[in-house]
């Protein structure tokens, strides 16, 4: 037969063209372009010869004929057989697809790569949603793995980390307590294992430049901290202990290098001052970049002496000498030649000697716990819960990507019907199939980079919107979201495994060809074997989709529940402000300063009432906790007190915070915080300590002081949303001088008041520094956002996953409806109606969605109850979310695929017969 491509001029470009055409690799075409155009023949001599070489392999391979038989028949009878004579010495099974004699594998890779981006820029349609779906997938995992990486993963350089150790004060009941800074004094004293024992306590500080005042993140660390780290100074020089001799003399402070660019970066700033809560601090030095604070991801400004806590945070009972209040960690270094284990029995036995003397807060089973620094990554009960969390996320993320990867597979499954012809015709000549399986992964590969570095770019976008918005946390959230190594191979490594793992499927599927029924039927479907690839594939997709989607029910689940909660204050509007103290006044003056600050907010607008508090109900930094021994009520075994969380009040809170006086009275003005004697407790308080009796004139004892209850209030949540109830003592807060929350109820917009109440401030109290400001039921809802986020983030990637799965579907009905045409068309013809056709074709879809389905439900309860401690209030095997999300995800699926099955329901008999 004549090959019906040949027309016009045959001249070079013409040739090669056509080569190509019949599925001749690039470099091969050319050189077989150049033996018929250097041949010396006419124009229709050499058009009629190259025909005659692409016939001849059509009609030879369909009569199930060889290559190498067609290649030696080929010319016998021919007038131009020197000519063909040059063609076949060109078109050698060797040649095609390339020799691995000239160049070697890194030619035939540049030359796959080359091709592979003409077949990909040929196609951008499907080039284009490839890349995409893939985006999502790899984005998806790329953002989540930048995130473990800066939280996890990335460790400060510290020197010799090997002999660094975190010290905790362990109890019955808790075994990572933190300490007082006596006890850290007695312990350097009383231990020989370590060189040196460091603590450092997280504050705020306000920071005064150019007239206005900006809240910083501190650390007020001990006078050998930065020696006990091995830290050197990028610039000056780190304070020690002859900066800090004594408590208030040590106005010194090292600035991060994260703080000293923000502020200009000036070369000259060590020796200056900086103006901190209302004093002056002499720069010493500047820390490296590196090295950004105890806690990741809320990295620290300043780094200040712990002598000048007092100064800092100013309070009537100074933490330098009062063991009651911990609040320092601890980590120290090991001295050569001595190992964890010397180090923990040298630890117990001091701990027993602090019991002896019975020092606070070390009863008789307190004990120590000692952890190599590395294997602590913010704090040891935050890491059990960071870990898991980041596990899950790591898990749910990579099933995204699975349903991404299966959509390539399945996209690349479909290209192949459409290049069954060329791979056909350039086996036939004599490539092999493991040059076109490798060409095929080349493509694959290249797609998932492009997708991978797509997606890297996405995933980072997205976390940099995340984190840029009003997260209700009291210090800003910063991550370096920096592309290191890990970051860097983890994209390369998840695209590459994408594309090699997911293309190598449809690469095999698309070279396993019957030749001669390809070459003699070019519309013959890809065969059972691919259509069940494609079936596995989108059934896969539907159960991971369902996994994703439970979960995300869960979480959801959870935080509605989690918003139901009643916390047991704030029911009315109140706006809420934070606090510094006034550590530049004495006693009288910060009283005077508050009262007036009081009377001046109680005369706003819509203002019901105003209170003060030491510190608010579910603070997320934590909260005031003190010990207590009540007559008749026996402490837990081996305590010789009960452990109570407290806040100190004024007259006005209970109405502001909107709590309810139970039984007795309020505090008065007479009711003095230095004295202390009386105190209000809630309900909780009064069940544990005194059953079956009535709380109010009782008495209980707290260091050398009785106090008299005197009011009862009901009982709010104090840590978590989600706790028991705790008891709780509120005391009057008459001369308390540190950091305070003030609340005040509205008639009107507590968001309004909110801002009004700052200005205010300013006017009224200029020297009283505002932390935070907002709603108390905004800063209720704070204790559910970490919940919130958490449902959003899987029901985002949930989506996507089921978007993604919902293409697959579509993309596999579409391919069985292509593959049907002519059954169709045969259907039809015989008088079938259309609605019954598309009910057809439509149940081989939805076949897909109910095996996936079923196959998801399964390994859903498996997940989920590997996943019920994370959840809020609901069990694993919640009713509402295993029958609501199935129902939703088969509804979205059976759309998927009926609009394909609507399309094939009006195709044209007689076109579709034609067709085939």
């Amino acid at each position: 037969m004549k090959h019906r491509a040949f027309r016009g001029r045959m001249d070079r470009l013409s040739v090669e063209r056509l080569a190509r055409a019949a599925g001749l690799p690039s470099g091969l075409a050319e050189r077989v372009a150049q033996v018929v155009v250097g041949s010396g023949l006419p124009d229709d001599r050499r058009e009629e010869v190259f025909g005659e070489l692409v016939s001849h392999f059509e009609d030879g391979l369909a009569a199930g004929k060889t290559p190498d038989e067609l290649l030696r028949a080929f010319g016998d009878g021919s007038h131009a057989a020197a000519l063909i004579k040059d063609v076949k010495r060109v078109v050698t099974p060797e040649s095609l697809g390339g020799s691995e004699r000239r160049g070697g594998w890194l030619e035939r890779l540049g030359r796959d790569g080359r091709y592979a981006v003409r077949r990909l820029l040929a196609r951008p349609a499907f080039t284009a949603t490839a890349i995409l779906s893939l985006a999502l997938g790899i984005g998806a995992n790329s953002a989540m793995f930048t995130l473990v990486n800066d939280v996890i993963l990335r460790k400060p350089t510290l020197a010799h980390p090997e002999e660094l150790v975190d010290l905790y004060r362990s109890s019955s009941s808790f075994a990572y307590n933190v300490f007082s800074e006596p006890d850290l004094a007695d312990l350097r004293r009383n231990t020989t294992a370590f060189t040196g024992i460091a603590g450092t306590k997280m504050s705020m500080v306000p920071f005064e430049v150019n007239g206005r005042i900006e809240k910083l993140t501190a650390e007020m660390v001990s006078a050998d901290y930065f020696g006990v780290l091995g830290l050197r100074p990028l610039r000056g020089r780190l304070f020690d202990q002859s900066d800090a001799p004594a408590p208030g003399r040590g106005a010194v402070v090292v600035l991060s290098e994260r703080f000293w660019r923000r502020s200009g970066a000036d070369a000259s700033i060590v020796g200056k001052s900086l103006r901190l809560n209302g004093s002056s601090y002499v720069v010493t030095g500047i820390l490296p970049a590196d090295y950004s604070g105890r806690l990741r991801a809320v990295p620290t400004d300043l780094f200040i002496p712990v002598m000048m806590i007092d100064q800092i945070e100013p309070s009537r009972i100074s933490e330098l000498v009062d063991r009651g209040t911990s609040s320092n960690f601890a980590t120290a270094r090991l001295k050569p030649g001595v190992s964890l284990e010397q180090a923990r029995v040298e630890l117990d036995r001091v701990a027993r000697g602090f019991k002896d003397q019975r020092l606070q807060g070390w009863q008789e089973e307190a004990s120590m716990t000692v952890l190599p620094k590395a294997d602590v990554i913010i704090y040891p009960p935050i890491d059990q819960i960071l870990v898991p969390v980041a596990g899950m996320l790591m898990l749910v993320v990579g099933l995204v990507l699975v349903i991404a990867c299966a959509n390539l597979a399945g996209f690349l499954l479909a290209r192949a019907v459409d290049r069954r012809k060329e791979i056909a015709v350039r086996l036939a000549l004599g490539a092999t199939r493991g040059q076109l399986v490798g060409q095929l992964l080349v493509e694959a590969i290249l797609l998932a980079l492009v997708g991978g570095l797509a997606g890297a770019l996405l995933g980072r976008a997205v976390l940099r919107v995340i984190l840029a918005s009003d997260i209700p946390f009291p210090v800003a959230i910063n991550l370096a979201l920096t592309v290191d190594w890990r970051v860097l191979g983890f994209s390369v490594l998840v695209s590459v495994l994408a594309g090699v793992f997911f293309g190598l499927v449809p690469a095999l599927q698309a070279t396993r060809l019957d030749l001669a029924s390809v070459i003699r039927a070019e519309n013959t479907g890809g065969g059972r074997k691919k259509w069940a690839m494609r079936s596995l594939l989108v059934g896969g997709q539907v159960a991971v989709s369902m996994v994703l989607l439970v979960i995300a029910g869960l979480f959801l689940r959870s935080l509605d529940v989690a918003r139901k909660v009643d916390a047991g204050f704030g029911s009315r509007p109140a706006a809420m402000v934070w606090t510094a103290g006034l550590g530049n006044l004495d006693a009288a003056a910060r009283m005077a300063e508050r009262d007036r600050l009081v009377r001046s907010v109680a005369r706003l607008p819509g203002v019901e009432s105003v209170g003060l508090t030491s510190n608010i109900h579910l603070n997320t930094l934590g909260t005031q906790g003190f010990e207590i021994t009540v007559p008749g009520i026996e402490p837990p075994q081996g305590r010789t007190t009960h452990d109570v969380d407290r806040a100190s009040i004024d007259t006005g809170f209970i109405a502001a915070a909107s709590f309810r006086l139970v039984a007795g009275r309020n505090f008065r003005l007479t009711d003095s915080d230095s004295a202390w004697r009386t105190a209000i407790v809630n309900e909780a308080f009064g069940a544990k300590f005194f059953p079956g009796r009535n709380p109010l004139g009782q008495r209980f004892r707290s260091d050398a002081r009785e106090v008299e209850i005197v009011g009862i209030v009901n009982t709010a949540k104090i840590r978590s949303l989600g706790e028991d109830p705790r008891p709780f003592v509120y005391s009057p807060i008459m001369a308390t001088d540190g950091p305070l929350h003030l609340v005040a109820r509205t008639s009107g917009n507590p968001e309004l008041l909110a801002v009004a109440i700052v200005r205010t401030m300013a006017d009224v109290s200029p020297d009283m520094f505002v932390m935070q400001s907002g709603t108390l039921l905004g800063h209720i809802a704070a204790m559910s956002y970490p919940l919130r986020l958490g449902a959003a983030a899987l029901f985002g990637f949930a989506l996507v996953a089921l978007l993604m799965a919902c293409i697959g579907l579509y993309g596999a009905v579409s391919y069985a409806v292509s593959q049907r045409s002519r059954e169709v068309g045969i259907r039809l013809s015989l008088g079938a109606g259309r609605g019954t056709v598309v009910r057809l074709l439509l149940t081989g879809g939805l076949r897909l969605v109910a095996g996936g389905a079923v196959a998801g439900i399964v390994l859903s309860l498996v997940v989920a109850k590997l996943l019920e401690g994370l959840l809020f209030g609901i069990r694993a095997f919640d009713p509402v979310t295993l029958v609501m999300v199935p129902m939703m995800l088969l509804s979205v699926a059976a759309l998927a695929a009926y609009l394909p099955a609507r399309r094939a329901g009006r195709i044209d008999p007689i076109t579709a017969l034609k067709a085939e």
